[in-house]
Parts: C-alpha cells; structure tokens; sequence
C-alpha cells in the first residue's frame, strides 16, 4: 500500500498541530527510543506506514517486524530512536490498535472458515470507517484476507436498487448476453433475493451470485445449482467470525464480511526511554 507524504502529514497534524505543550513546559530536549510491544497474539501490520511516519519524523528505525507475520504476546513490533520520539507515540499507537484488529480478525476468521473449506476467501466490504480505507485494507490483505470491493469503478455488483432504475428484472435477463459482450474482461456478480430468482440468474448464465442473508439451508441448495453450471457463490450479510463454519460448511467460495472493520481494538505497549 502506497502512502504519501500529505496523508502522513495528516496523520500528524491530527494529533499535534502546533507543539505538545506538556514537553514543552517540562522542558524535553533529549533524544530517546520508542518501542511498540504487542500485549496480545496478533498479526502484524501497519508497519510499512509507521516507517514511514519515523521518516518523517527524522527518526532512525532500529527494529520493524514484518508485515503479515504471527506474532506472540510480548514480541517487538517497532523500535526507533531519536528527538521525536513523543510524536510518533500516540499517532502510532492508534494506528496500531486499529489495524492490529482487524488483520487479528480476519486471520482468526479464515482459519475458522478453512477448517471445513480450504479454498475458501475471506472478503471484506467497502463499508470501511470513513478516511481509513487504505489502512483498513493493508490490514484485511496482510491478515490473510482480500478485499471484497475497493470501489464501484473496477467492478459489476448487481443489486436491486440498480434494477429499480434500470427498468426490472425481466429487462435484464432479456438483455444479459449484450450486457455481458460490453465488459468481457469482467465478471458479473449479481446478488440474489431467494432460492427461485437464483434458479433464474443460474438460468441466463451469471458469473458469480451473491446471497445475501440466506439461510444454511437454502444457501446449500443454491451452491449445489450453482456449481453444477461452473458459477461461483459468495454469501454475505451478517457474517462474522461467530458463523463462519456454518455458510463455510454450505460450500460457498467465499465469505463477504464488514465484521473485522469493526473488531475490538488490539492492546499495544509502547515504551520510550532515553
């Protein structure tokens, strides 16, 4: 994930926009280290974009653990050294604690899943907490996860509301196959009502279905269908790491979730000494 130096500047005007006035008025001057601990199992990540606000903050970086990897309670994420050492404190340590969370999440939530299907794909929504979409999603990629959307410019995702104002359902199935001979470089993902309006979708030769808060049974019978044609299934709405074995289980491809965006935060241990 690409940061520029403007979003890291944010990042830092946000929290210190002119001076810490508490180092002010003790009057620090020295030079000191800083050191991020992880006070729980998690995975790491972040840690490309901490790097680089040490950068910025002339900071010499002595230890960072790679992004991706398991790590133990205890373990060092990053250490550095140097004058500015307070203002990358917090600033990191919130980062940390959000994203820590949610890579945390969705590697929990995919071992669970691939338990019962191992070549199944924990996809995350584009309904990210505003303004944290690229931490969000180096998160979601470096917990074992992919994003399910970044925007609605790279892909087809049918929903009725786009239905509605296209003119109905019966407009198009009638037009599919010219809809389909417009982008044929893209899949079409066309999001499911009920049992009979996939029977339909699986009818005029769909890519992939999307069911969206089906339930087990009706979802097995779908997937069983689907598959038989060569169509993908993703179910989605209400998916989190306490029901995942079960839509996994059902044979889905894939998993889409909002949940790990909005897990509880991680426990990060930061030491600063001279």
């Amino acid at each position: 994930m690409y940061y520029t130096y403007e979003e890291v500047d944010r990042l830092i005007n946000e929290d210190m926009p002119l001076f810490d006035l508490t180092q002010q008025l003790l009057d620090i001057k020295e030079k000191g280290k800083i050191t991020f601990i992880s006070r729980k199992n998690c995975i790491v990540t972040a840690n490309a974009l901490i790097e680089k606000l040490a950068e910025k903050l002339e900071l010499k970086v002595v230890f960072k653990e790679k992004d991706g990897r398991f790590v133990e309670a205890g373990n060092k994420l990053f250490e550095a050294e140097g004058e500015n050492v307070l203002i990358l404190w917090k600033v990191a340590q919130n980062i940390y604690e959000y994203a820590l969370s949610v890579s945390t999440y969705v590697y929990e939530m995919t071992a669970k899943a691939r338990k019962h299907n191992p070549d199944i794909e924990i996809l995350t929504t584009r309904k990210v907490i505003p303004y944290t979409k690229k931490i969000a999603l180096q998160a979601v990629i470096d917990g074992g996860g992919l994003p399910h959307r970044v925007t609605t410019t790279e892909t087809i995702l049918i929903f009725e509301n786009y239905i509605s104002l296209y003119g109905g359902w019966d407009k198009f199935y009638k037009n599919f196959d010219k809809l389909k001979s417009k982008s044929i470089e893209k899949k079409w993902v066309v999001e499911a009502k009920d049992l009979n309006h996939s029977k339909k979708l699986i009818e005029i030769g769909i890519d992939v279905l999307q069911l969206d808060k089906l339930d087990i049974e009706t979802t097995k019978e779908i997937v069983k269908l689907a598959h038989e044609k060569n169509i993908k299934v993703i179910s989605a709405g209400g998916i989190n790491i306490n029901n995942v074995e079960e839509y996994a289980k059902a044979g889905v491809d894939s998993i889409v979730t909002t949940a790990p965006y909005f897990a509880k935060g991680a426990d990060v241990k930061v030491i600063i000494t001279p």
